[in-house]
């Protein structure tokens, strides 16, 4: 998977993966998704830059893809991988080694999927990743996302996540590979396992992934996707300027969030509208 695919014939046997190879069909299916930040990283970071960073598993907060992974398998030379520092002395450190460059090989953005209900609805998202409602959620338009990032994206899957128990991958390589391709042969063939699959106990984030096969991280635009921001139940409404002047109002709306009869409702709000969601209710005769 190291080698540019686009001077390739393309042949996308999933018919789950969004790749720009593929007829613009195959992502339109997944219409808007959701990415929930704190309000200092939004302000700070992403809205004056208009990008959002990628990151590896070694940042996520589940224990299986935090904690060392260490990987043997059939004919897994590390002589060949690791020639300056294999011995059978250290055999353990090596797969854990091995492990690690595994892990490292992938690049990933998590996003929230807009079924079965909108995924700025998401409260163990608003809880986990927008600093308990004091941040807020991006609404991106997925299709013109992956358009305006394809010079990023010559190598990639745009999957949902699953739950459930999950056995670790067997891994099969070849004796005489490299390092790089002996991981490029591995993540192709198992990537699902690598990097979409969580315990059950995840299953509420309702989790799309988009995963770049390279082991650099990137800084992916949403100057032309972003659609919408959502502003959570205890957002500051004083750190609102600094939101609002780096939206452009005909491309992105602007959404205060309520609690009402057990639900989280939204109101679109204007630009630099900064009254409280009970005088806009009480001004709509709500």
């Amino acid at each position: 998977m190291g080698q540019d695919v686009a001077s390739k014939a393309h042949h996308c046997r999933n018919t789950n993966v969004v790749c720009h190879f593929c007829p613009p069909k195959r992502f339109r299916q997944l219409t808007k998704i959701y990415h929930y930040t704190k309000l200092a990283t939004a302000i700070e970071h992403i809205l004056p830059k208009m990008k959002l960073r990628t990151g590896s598993l070694h940042g996520m907060n589940d224990p299986k893809e935090n904690q060392p992974w260490a990987f043997g398998g059939r004919n897994v030379n590390y002589v060949v991988m690791y020639p300056e520092t294999y011995s059978q002395v250290n055999h353990i450190d090596h797969q854990y080694k091995f492990g690690n460059d595994i892990k490292s090989s992938c690049q990933i953005i998590c996003f929230v999927k807009d079924k079965p209900e909108k995924g700025f609805k998401n409260e163990i998202m608003w809880a986990h990743y927008a600093d308990n409602h004091k941040g807020l959620c991006l609404e991106l338009d997925a299709e013109l996302f992956i358009e305006e990032n394809k010079e990023y994206l010559t190598e990639y899957v745009f999957e949902s996540v699953t739950y459930g128990q999950h056995e670790k991958p067997f891994i099969a390589s070849d004796f005489e590979l490299t390092k790089e391709q002996a991981i490029q042969k591995i993540v192709k063939a198992c990537y699902k396992d690598l990097f979409l699959r969580k315990s059950d106990y995840w299953e509420k984030e309702n989790e799309q992934r988009l995963l770049i096969f390279d082991k650099n991280q990137k800084y992916l635009s949403i100057s032309e996707s972003l659609t919408g921001l959502y502003f959570g139940l205890q957002m500051d409404d004083n750190y609102r300027p600094s939101v609002d002047r780096f939206v452009d109002e005909k491309q992105t709306h602007l959404f205060n969030l309520y609690y009402e009869k057990n639900k989280l409702k939204v109101m679109e709000t204007d630009k630099n509208d900064f009254r409280p969601i009970i005088t806009k209710k009480f001004l709509k005769g709500e």
